[in-house]
């Protein structure tokens, strides 16, 4: 038996249970301390890699809202110029039109001075081969 410095006495083979209960305690107390600091470093690396899923989706929120921005402003420069261009495009028919008409009164137009001056020039021509041929002066 061996005194305690509680106070009394206490059997050998009881205090040898105890001592050996209390290493056994003790060595499981480090190994959850131990399991305790692994999973705080877990818990704070996963902490980091939330923040920075949260800093990507507010990234890819800032990204949508700009481009859903962009796409509505694409859109309506699109449906305001669709009017615009439908009215062009009528006027450049239009104005097509107008030219192929002009084109054809011109070359008929150029046929027409083409026959009037060849008659002229003919009736010309035979004016003043009369009056040569009568000893006119042919100006």
């Amino acid at each position: 038996m061996k005194e305690t410095p509680q106070g009394g006495w206490v059997h050998y083979e009881d205090y040898a249970r105890l001592k050996a209960d209390v290493e056994r305690l003790q060595s499981d107390l480090q190994m959850e301390k131990e399991n305790e600091d692994r999973l705080v470093r877990e818990w704070q690396k996963a902490n980091n890699e939330v923040y920075g899923l949260k800093t990507q989706v507010a990234a890819l929120i800032d990204d949508q809202t700009r481009l859903k921005a962009e796409v509505e402003r694409i859109v309506a420069f699109g449906t305001h110029t669709i009017i615009p261009n439908k009215k062009l495009q009528t006027q450049v028919e239009r104005m097509t039109d107008e030219i192929a008409k002009l084109r054809k009164a011109g070359d008929n137009l150029e046929r027409v001075l083409i026959t009037k001056v060849a008659s002229y020039e003919v009736a010309n021509a035979s004016h003043e081969w009369r009056a040569a041929k009568d000893g006119k002066d042919v100006q």
